[in-house]
């Protein structure tokens, strides 16, 4: 038997997390990575018989890359905390590593829902996906340091599968709203770290691709409001993201051009 590990790397307050882990209940083992003190979280994957990663970890490919140190299995597969894998993927997922597949790593789709409601067009990044490598032989995927995951595949492509993993995008649009801010957020501190923060006008350029790439060419206008709203999100991301990164470059430029003795008395108070 080709033995599979799962992946979830969750913080606390999960409201998703039990029913996520319970999802996984078909692999042979399920590793959770938990930033320590994550209480509620560590329950969640103790009751469903996880092994536990505690630690701080600064980035989240630090994370993964710790979590995924930690399986054992043949294969790994993973998962966010607010998706899930249904009956049929679970056998699928199964079926295709009993074959024996000659390629290393698998796309799998993903179905976006907000609420209740499955939102099939119009995803650009910016919140969500609609495809993603969550499967793959251990050791052959690694992380770049970031906050917005940035992977690097060795091997080949086995291809991808057809049944998708479901992902609540958010209960709401208030959380979907949400979701773009911490997207944003992450993106901007990892351009800032590297002093990239680009210029507002291009940002806008980019906002105004991102929309006509949603709502038109990816057929955000089938879905309705909702979609109306993705796109519209999709097109506020890029300026999100170059406003708070050059927000967040300028005061590290500030912080750093002080005298030491004003640096030393900043951080003592």
């Amino acid at each position: 038997m080709v033995r599979l590990s799962a992946l979830v790397c969750a913080r606390d307050g999960e409201a998703d997390l039990a029913a996520c882990l319970r999802s996984l209940s078909f692999c042979d083992e399920i590793v959770v990575v938990l930033e320590r003190g994550a209480e509620r979280a560590r329950e969640a994957a103790r009751r469903a018989g996880a092994q536990v990663v505690d630690g701080i970890f600064p980035l989240p490919s630090q994370a993964r890359a710790a979590g995924a140190e930690l399986c054992s299995g043949d294969w790994i597969l993973e998962v966010e905390p607010d998706e899930q894998i249904d009956r049929a993927l679970a056998w699928e997922i199964r079926a295709a590593l009993q074959m024996r597949p000659e390629g290393d790593w698998f796309e799998l789709p993903v179905d976006n829902y907000v609420g209740e409601t499955r939102v099939r067009h119009g995803w650009t990044g910016a919140i969500s996906i609609d495809q993603a490598v969550r499967l793959s032989r251990r050791g052959v995927k690694s992380w770049r340091p970031g906050r917005v995951e940035n992977a690097v595949l060795a091997g080949r492509s086995a291809g991808a599968l057809t049944g998708a993993i479901r992902r609540l995008v958010g209960r709401d649009v208030g959380q979907l709203v949400e979701r773009l801010q911490r997207e944003s957020d992450r993106l901007a501190l990892d351009l800032a770290d590297a002093d990239q923060a680009g210029s507002l006008a291009r940002a806008l350029l980019g906002g105004l691709g991102a929309m006509a790439s949603s709502y038109l060419l990816r057929a955000g206008w089938r879905e309705g409001r909702l979609g109306l709203l993705v796109a519209l999100l999709s097109a506020l991301h890029p300026v999100l993201v170059q406003m708070r990164a050059a927000e967040l470059a300028a005061a590290g430029r500030a912080a750093a051009a002080e005298p030491a003795p004003l640096r030393r008395a900043a951080a003592a108070g």
